[in-house]
């Protein structure tokens, strides 16, 4: 599916909801889809149109309906929605949701009566996983430091899917995994990113990846902050 399309599936989305604040007409909608061509002028009365629609808010909105409806998967892609378009808490539910698939698909596998079934299963826990992963990093870049816990929960989630004969994917005592690198600065959002798409497939690196998360929690101030100027 095309961007254009995502965006006029949303509105259309949005405009069957009476509620939510930002409804938009389907007919202007469809019209301006229609219109848009590589002239720069419509291009960008195209793009001026699409931002007042304000559909970040709108997807996280869906995301929500769907969510507490129980409907994790049409939940999942509107919060991927909003998170794309940096909607604040988008990321981290979606990443709280694609753990919910995940373990759902790992219990699935558990109740697998073929191998071949059981492996397809918890193909599809570990691909969830590792979106989730990448959702929570994103969640934590984005300022919510409670994200480190719950990517520690989607390794319990892995270590739970692994038979114990089965490789775990882990580097020898001694020895560091070579795509994940050894600084102790700070890491930049698209650093975390990448690291958190690796690492939920590399059991050494996400333990690695979930200690530095938490140890970077744990120095953000919690309560009131004293005031330097305050008289004692």
């Amino acid at each position: 599916m095309s961007l254009d399309e995502l965006f006029a599936e949303a509105a259309r989305e949005v405009g069957r909801i009476p509620d939510v604040e930002h409804a938009v007409s389907l007919d202007r909608v469809r019209r301006e889809c229609a219109r848009r061509s590589w002239d720069d002028i419509e291009r960008a009365r195209h793009a001026a149109f699409l931002d007042s629609l304000d559909l970040e808010q709108a997807a996280y909105e869906l995301g929500r309906r769907c969510d507490q409806a129980g409907d994790l998967g049409e939940a999942a892609r509107w919060y991927r929605v909003a998170a794309r378009q940096d909607h604040g808490d988008a990321a981290l539910r979606l990443g709280e949701v694609l753990g919910m698939l995940a373990e759902r698909a790992s219990r699935r596998a558990d109740g697998e009566p073929s191998a071949a079934a059981r492996t397809r299963a918890r193909r599809d826990a570990l691909h969830l996983v590792t979106e989730a992963a990448q959702a929570f990093a994103e969640a934590y870049a984005a300022g919510y430091p409670e994200a480190a816990e719950l990517v520690e929960e989607l390794l319990d989630l892995v270590d739970r899917g692994r038979p114990p004969s089965q490789d775990r994917g882990e580097v020898p005592a001694g020895r560091g995994c070579p795509d994940f690198p050894r600084w102790h600065g700070v890491l930049s959002e698209a650093e975390i990113q990448r690291l958190s798409s690796h690492a939920a497939q590399c059991v050494t690196c996400m333990k690695e990846f979930i200690a530095r998360m938490r140890s970077a929690a744990a120095t953000v101030p919690s309560g009131a902050l004293p005031d330097p100027f305050a008289r004692r």
